[in-house]
C-alpha cells in the first residue's frame, strides 16, 4: 500500500519567540473560540506544541510559529511574545530526556 504523506512545514528557527504571558496566550485562545486542538491545526503544529507554550513546559517557538499563532488569534506578536535575535532555538527532547549526541571530532 503506496500511501503518500504531506510533508510537514518547516519554520525558519534562526529567531526565536518567548512567550510573555501563559495567561494572555490561554485567554486570547479562548477568546477566539478555538480548542487547543482547532489552533495545532490551524497553526500546523500538534496540540502538545500549544499545551507546553499555553502551561509553560516549553518556553520558546520559532519566529514563524508564533506569526501563525498570533495571526489565527488576531492579535499581535508583541502582545504574546517575546522576540530574541540570533540565539537557536532550544534542543527538544523525547518524553524520555534523551537527546542526540552527534560524535566527537578529534
Amino acid at each position: 500500500m503506496n500511501t503518500k504523506r504531506r510533508p510537514k512545514k518547516r519554520f525558519d528557527r534562526s529567531t526565536w519567540m518567548r512567550v510573555l504571558e501563559n495567561k494572555t496566550l490561554v485567554t486570547a485562545r479562548k477568546r477566539a473560540g478555538y480548542t487547543q486542538y482547532d489552533l495545532a491545526a490551524l497553526a500546523k503544529c500538534t496540540q502538545a506544541t500549544i499545551s507546553a507554550l499555553e502551561t509553560g513546559a516549553m518556553r520558546g517557538c520559532s519566529e514563524d510559529l508564533a506569526k501563525t499563532i498570533a495571526k489565527w488569534l488576531d492579535r499581535d506578536v508583541e502582545e504574546l511574545f517575546e522576540r530574541h535575535d540570533g540565539s537557536r532555538l532550544q534542543r527538544v527532547t523525547n518524553a524520555s530526556g534523551s537527546t542526540r549526541r552527534e560524535a566527537a571530532v578529534a
